[in-house]
């Protein structure tokens, strides 16, 4: 009897021990989700920690990668992401773990890409510089902002462009890139129908921030023009503005893209 009760409570011993021996497989708590369903929330993630499959990579820069899915449009962000996405190149399946922001607008923040093939971790440690944003529908230009048009500036005016420098201006005007020495610059070009002696005038954008280039990069791919403010900063030479019809050179105040204005 008493080998009996020893025999029971060592099979209970074996059982209790392997019980505790067993580990509960960790619960990812990315959930899957389309772009449309984790911008609306439709699918629900208590934590705002989705699972993004195979979205299409359209264009990236910096902190900034645009992707699309079906006819969403959304901005992934992470310290370096676009330069570690291009070290991958494109496999045939790529997923994106996020974690849902709403500031200054709904974007998604990168915590890893993984591939078939591969886990890439991505920093968080320095804050991106997401450009200020507004609903287009909403938003009213500042009333330093004039409206005014490609056509009133004149290469040959020296005068006339030195008298605007500084000031601020909301305009339309088609959205070129030009090569010019190895360095890339994004001029603002008038409609060719309205020109001076057969002249179209041009202005140069100075070196924009990261954050306003990818827009500016979208609206060139999207074919779209550039409506938006900006400040005249200063007068190109005499011999290059002869030479290109570049009027000068200006700073981006806002721009708008799709249904959103983004402003430094």
């Amino acid at each position: 009897m008493m080998r009996e009760l020893y025999a029971a409570c060592a099979i209970v011993a074996v059982v209790s021990l392997a019980g505790c021996g067993e580990e509960e497989a960790p619960v990812d708590p990315f959930v899957e989700a389309s772009l449309r369903e984790a911008v609306y929330g439709e699918v629900i993630s208590p934590e705002f920690k989705y699972k993004i499959v195979d979205p299409e990579i359209i264009d990236g820069l910096g902190e900034f990668l645009v992707v699309k899915q079906s006819n969403m449009t959304e901005f992934i962000v992470g310290n370096g992401i676009a330069a570690m996405v291009d070290s991958i190149g494109r496999p045939e399946e790529i997923t994106f773990n996020v974690i849902k922001q709403f500031s200054p607008m709904v974007h998604f923040l990168c915590v890893n890409v993984v591939t078939p093939t591969d886990s890439l971790v991505i920093p968080s440690d320095k804050p991106i510089a997401f450009p200020r944003t507004s609903d287009a529908a909403n938003f009213i230009p500042p009333a330093d902002f004039v409206k005014g048009e490609m056509i009133n500036f004149q290469w040959n005016n020296t005068e006339g462009l030195r008298k605007m420098i500084g000031n601020k201006y909301a305009l339309e005007a088609h959205l070129v890139r030009v090569e010019e020495d190895s360095v890339t610059s994004w001029m603002l070009v008038g409609d060719s129908s309205q020109v001076v002696w057969g002249q179209v005038p041009k202005l140069r954008i100075r070196t924009p921030r990261p954050s306003l280039e990818i827009i500016l990069r979208m609206l060139e791919r999207t074919q779209q023009n550039f409506v938006g403010g900006i400040t005249y900063a200063d007068i190109e030479p005499w011999d290059y503005r002869r030479k290109n019809y570049v009027c000068g050179t200006v700073d981006i105040g806002y721009l708008r893209f799709l249904d959103k204005v983004f402003s430094r």
